[in-house]
């Protein structure tokens, strides 16, 4: 039976690592960086929650929710619905919900 101990124990170390090793992709996702684009605000849907922003690079949608955090419009999504034309800034999740959208001051 003196035997079985550390052949035991290598053998629970390894299940130990082989688990982390399995968890450690869904860890990675959890902790994507969140990206940044910024434009000039198109045009805003609030019945579908969307933003439109025009890029150097071409037109890009997102999506906003209640935890959204709107700066530099007042009156919050229903402000930000008066800015098209103005530049923007929208931090973005890989499922490109906007977590943050700043609005800057418009060209006169």
């Amino acid at each position: 039976m003196k035997s079985n101990y550390p052949t035991l124990a290598v053998l629970s170390v390894l299940v130990l690592f082989a688990g982390l090793i399995l968890v450690q992709p869904a860890l990675a996702q959890g902790q994507e960086k969140a990206q940044i684009v910024e434009g000039e605000l198109a045009k805003v849907d609030a019945a579908a929650k969307t933003l439109s922003v025009k890029t150097a690079k071409g037109e890009m949608e997102f999506r906003y929710n209640e935890q959204t955090q709107i700066s530099g419009a007042e009156g919050g999504v229903e402000g930000l619905a008066t800015q098209s034309g103005a530049p923007v800034k929208v931090h973005f999740d890989a499922s490109k919900t906007a977590t943050r959208i700043e609005v800057g001051k418009r060209k006169q």
